[in-house]
């Protein structure tokens, strides 16, 4: 887990190769960074508020104020407003997007956070993958409980499915990574999530993985790492994500 120069692959890299191995090659070879829609402001800062609060929870075991925290979301939020160029849609809306992150931290601080008992916040692990391979496996667990349930926050706009979860990458991404930096293994895994209704839901769900499917996911990072060294990287027509709206990339894919 020591300082590496070794490139690295993630969960959000795998996940966008195997979506689009095209849009990889623009977010990570050409190093284009698409503009965040208001969603995802609003998601990053009601994520910085509940890392706050779960940082100070390590040692105090109390939650922050709902007010704290939602001062932490509103000044975050706007930040993000001010300092970055946002692609909002055309059902985004500053003034609603604030007030809706709002009440999505007063649900989880609610609902969630009294019964988490953090030990870890955002920490980041780093998997080698042997000397020879010429990518390590890096992450960040959101959140590990004194009881070895390993945590991602998220907020929905609809509820994820049992089936999605189960088959999730970036929750196999954690697994491996706590069993080969802690020499144990997680008790489960578990998504906090917030559904942002008129009125807000909180939603747990829990999954596990096992040995074979942490096996299953270094032979999957092999043969991706073996197609990014290829460098072919053909667009995905097909997929869900490949629209004006979902891809920041559309316009320059289909008119290269």
């Amino acid at each position: 887990m020591g300082k590496t120069d070794k490139k690295h692959l993630s969960a959000t890299q795998l996940n966008m190769f195997l979506r689009c191995p095209q849009q990889y090659y623009y977010r990570y070879l050409e190093g284009l960074k698409i503009r965040p829609s208001g969603a995802m402001v609003q998601g990053r800062a009601w994520h910085k508020a509940l890392e706050a609060n779960y940082e100070q929870k390590i040692e105090s075991d109390t939650d922050l104020p709902l007010s704290d925290m939602q001062d932490i979301f509103a000044d975050q939020f706007d930040e993000g407003v001010e300092k970055e160029e946002i692609a909002f849609q055309e059902n985004e809306n500053p003034g609603k997007l604030k007030d809706q992150g709002v009440t999505i931290v007063e649900t989880h601080h609610k609902v969630i956070a009294p019964d988490v008992h953090p030990v870890m916040v955002e920490q980041e692990f780093r998997v080698s993958l042997g000397d020879d391979f010429p990518y390590d496996l890096l992450g960040y667990w959101d959140l590990v409980d004194r009881d070895n349930v390993i945590i991602d926050n998220k907020a929905y706009s609809k509820t994820p499915s049992q089936g999605d979860l189960d088959k999730d990458i970036q929750l196999t991404v954690y697994s491996l990574g706590f069993r080969t930096s802690q020499n144990r293994i997680e008790k489960e895994l578990r998504l906090d999530a917030v559904i942002k209704n008129k009125t807000p839901k909180a939603v747990q769900l829990k999954t596990s993985r096992t040995n074979n499917d942490c096996k299953w996911l270094l032979g999957l990072i092999e043969k991706v790492a073996e197609a990014v060294q290829s460098g072919l990287f053909y667009p995905n027509p097909l997929g869900w994500s490949c629209s004006p709206k979902y891809c920041g990339y559309y316009d320059k894919c289909k008119n290269r």
